[in-house]
């Protein structure tokens, strides 16, 4: 079973006050959640932790790297990139 740490849910305007760095850890984890709960090697009756975000095809995981984007494109250093 899975360690990772689990990703809490965070508004767009949490998202905005926190640092760059933060920012691509957090996009680092995001692209780190498993795929689905059906091709993860936890139980079909797992149950994940109200706020946090463990896979990818979920709304919720939709919505924060959305808004991740959003937010990292307007920073100095990492809007630039390709």
């Amino acid at each position: 079973m899975s360690k990772k740490k689990k990703i809490q849910i965070l508004d767009f305007e949490e998202l905005i006050k926190l640092h760059t760095g933060t920012l691509i850890a957090r996009r680092k984890a995001l692209l780190q959640c498993e795929e689905s709960l059906s091709a993860s090697d936890r139980l079909p009756d797992y149950q994940v932790e109200q706020g946090t975000i463990e896979f990818k095809q979920t709304k919720e995981w939709i919505n924060a790297y959305q808004d991740l984007k959003m937010v990292l494109k307007n920073r100095e250093h990492w809007g630039k990139r390709k």
